[in-house]
Protein backbone atom coordinates (compact mmCIF):
# COMPACT_ATOMS: atom_id res chain seq x y z
CA UNK A 1 0.00 0.00 0.00
CA UNK A 2 2.53 2.34 1.28
CA UNK A 3 4.61 1.51 -2.57
CA UNK A 4 1.87 2.54 -4.50
CA UNK A 5 1.19 5.81 -2.35
CA UNK A 6 4.43 7.09 -2.96
CA UNK A 7 4.90 6.31 -6.63
CA UNK A 8 1.13 8.07 -7.05
CA UNK A 9 2.70 11.40 -4.97
CA UNK A 10 5.81 11.29 -6.63
CA UNK A 11 4.46 10.68 -10.52
CA UNK A 12 4.54 13.97 -12.14
CA UNK A 13 2.49 13.17 -14.88
CA UNK A 14 -0.62 15.71 -15.37
CA UNK A 15 0.89 18.21 -12.78
CA UNK A 16 0.64 21.07 -14.98
CA UNK A 17 -2.65 20.55 -15.55
CA UNK A 18 -3.55 20.61 -11.98
CA UNK A 19 -1.61 23.56 -11.57
CA UNK A 20 -3.13 25.56 -14.11
CA UNK A 21 -6.44 24.84 -12.88
CA UNK A 22 -5.90 26.04 -9.44
CA UNK A 23 -3.98 29.45 -10.43
CA UNK A 24 -6.16 30.36 -13.56
CA UNK A 25 -8.82 31.20 -11.81
CA UNK A 26 -6.58 33.61 -9.65
CA UNK A 27 -4.79 35.29 -12.27
CA UNK A 28 -8.21 35.51 -14.09
CA UNK A 29 -9.81 37.17 -10.87
CA UNK A 30 -6.62 39.99 -11.10
CA UNK A 31 -7.29 40.45 -14.73
CA UNK A 32 -11.07 41.31 -14.20
CA UNK A 33 -10.16 43.21 -10.86
CA UNK A 34 -7.51 45.49 -12.80
CA UNK A 35 -9.94 46.40 -15.89
CA UNK A 36 -12.46 47.26 -13.54
CA UNK A 37 -10.46 49.30 -11.28
CA UNK A 38 -9.25 50.98 -14.75
CA UNK A 39 -12.71 52.28 -15.79
CA UNK A 40 -13.54 53.48 -12.41
CA UNK A 41 -10.68 55.69 -12.63
CA UNK A 42 -10.53 56.53 -15.99
CA UNK A 43 -14.33 57.37 -15.82
CA UNK A 44 -13.78 59.36 -12.37
CA UNK A 45 -10.47 61.78 -14.32
CA UNK A 46 -13.61 62.11 -17.07
CA UNK A 47 -15.94 63.50 -14.27
CA UNK A 48 -13.09 65.65 -12.94
CA UNK A 49 -12.02 66.79 -16.15
CA UNK A 50 -16.02 67.85 -17.21
CA UNK A 51 -17.00 69.81 -13.98
CA UNK A 52 -13.33 71.58 -14.33
CA UNK A 53 -14.39 72.32 -18.07
CA UNK A 54 -17.95 73.21 -17.33
CA UNK A 55 -16.71 75.47 -14.59
CA UNK A 56 -13.90 77.07 -16.66
CA UNK A 57 -16.23 78.00 -19.34
CA UNK A 58 -19.28 79.38 -17.11
CA UNK A 59 -17.51 81.88 -15.20
CA UNK A 60 -16.56 84.13 -18.11
CA UNK A 61 -19.81 84.26 -19.45
CA UNK A 62 -21.78 87.45 -18.69
CA UNK A 63 -25.20 85.75 -17.53
CA UNK A 64 -26.09 82.64 -15.88
CA UNK A 65 -28.02 80.86 -18.59
CA UNK A 66 -25.36 81.50 -21.31
CA UNK A 67 -22.99 79.88 -18.34
CA UNK A 68 -25.43 76.55 -17.95
CA UNK A 69 -25.52 76.44 -21.82
CA UNK A 70 -21.97 76.49 -22.43
CA UNK A 71 -21.15 75.00 -19.26
CA UNK A 72 -23.41 71.70 -20.35
CA UNK A 73 -22.05 71.21 -23.71
CA UNK A 74 -18.53 71.85 -22.86
CA UNK A 75 -19.26 69.13 -19.90
CA UNK A 76 -20.98 66.71 -21.59
CA UNK A 77 -18.96 66.22 -24.73
CA UNK A 78 -16.32 65.44 -22.01
CA UNK A 79 -18.61 63.04 -20.84
CA UNK A 80 -19.26 61.22 -24.11
CA UNK A 81 -15.24 59.74 -23.54
CA UNK A 82 -15.96 58.07 -20.59
CA UNK A 83 -15.52 54.38 -20.87
CA UNK A 84 -18.73 52.14 -21.05
CA UNK A 85 -20.70 55.68 -20.62
CA UNK A 86 -25.01 55.08 -20.27
CA UNK A 87 -25.39 58.86 -19.03
CA UNK A 88 -23.54 62.09 -17.90
CA UNK A 89 -25.10 64.98 -16.74
CA UNK A 90 -23.36 68.88 -15.62
CA UNK A 91 -25.00 70.99 -13.47
CA UNK A 92 -24.35 74.39 -12.33
CA UNK A 93 -25.50 75.84 -8.87
CA UNK A 94 -24.36 78.99 -7.72
CA UNK A 95 -22.77 79.64 -4.27
CA UNK A 96 -24.01 83.20 -3.08
CA UNK A 97 -27.31 83.62 -4.84
CA UNK A 98 -26.77 86.05 -7.65
CA UNK A 99 -24.27 86.13 -10.64
CA UNK A 100 -21.82 88.75 -9.93
CA UNK A 101 -18.50 88.85 -10.58
CA UNK A 102 -16.97 87.31 -7.15
CA UNK A 103 -19.30 85.03 -6.47
CA UNK A 104 -18.69 81.29 -6.57
CA UNK A 105 -20.32 78.80 -8.90
CA UNK A 106 -19.92 75.24 -8.43
CA UNK A 107 -20.16 72.94 -11.72
CA UNK A 108 -21.04 69.61 -10.93
CA UNK A 109 -20.18 66.21 -12.61
CA UNK A 110 -22.42 62.73 -12.73
CA UNK A 111 -21.22 59.99 -15.07
CA UNK A 112 -23.05 56.09 -14.94
CA UNK A 113 -21.26 53.36 -16.54
CA UNK A 114 -21.00 49.84 -16.54
CA UNK A 115 -17.49 47.91 -15.64
CA UNK A 116 -15.59 46.35 -18.52
CA UNK A 117 -15.39 43.07 -17.00
CA UNK A 118 -17.81 42.50 -14.86
CA UNK A 119 -20.38 44.38 -15.66
CA UNK A 120 -21.92 46.04 -12.69
CA UNK A 121 -23.30 49.77 -12.74
CA UNK A 122 -21.48 52.71 -11.30
CA UNK A 123 -21.84 56.22 -10.86
CA UNK A 124 -19.11 59.05 -10.16
CA UNK A 125 -19.83 62.34 -9.41
CA UNK A 126 -16.95 65.24 -9.09
CA UNK A 127 -17.50 69.24 -8.13
CA UNK A 128 -15.62 72.25 -9.57
CA UNK A 129 -15.58 75.52 -7.16
CA UNK A 130 -14.41 78.88 -8.86
CA UNK A 131 -15.04 82.66 -9.14
CA UNK A 132 -17.29 84.09 -11.53
CA UNK A 133 -14.92 86.47 -13.66
CA UNK A 134 -17.05 87.92 -16.30
CA UNK A 135 -20.50 88.76 -15.12
CA UNK A 136 -22.65 91.80 -16.46
CA UNK A 137 -22.98 94.36 -13.76
CA UNK A 138 -26.64 94.67 -12.47
CA UNK A 139 -27.87 91.63 -12.93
Amino acid sequence: MRKRWNRFVWDERGSQLLEFVLVFPLVWILFVFTFDQFTVLYNRQKALEAAYEAGRIAAVQPNFGLAQYHARERGEAELEQGIGTTWGEVRLSLQGGTWKKGNHVEARATIAFRLLASGTPQEVTESYHVMIENAEEGR
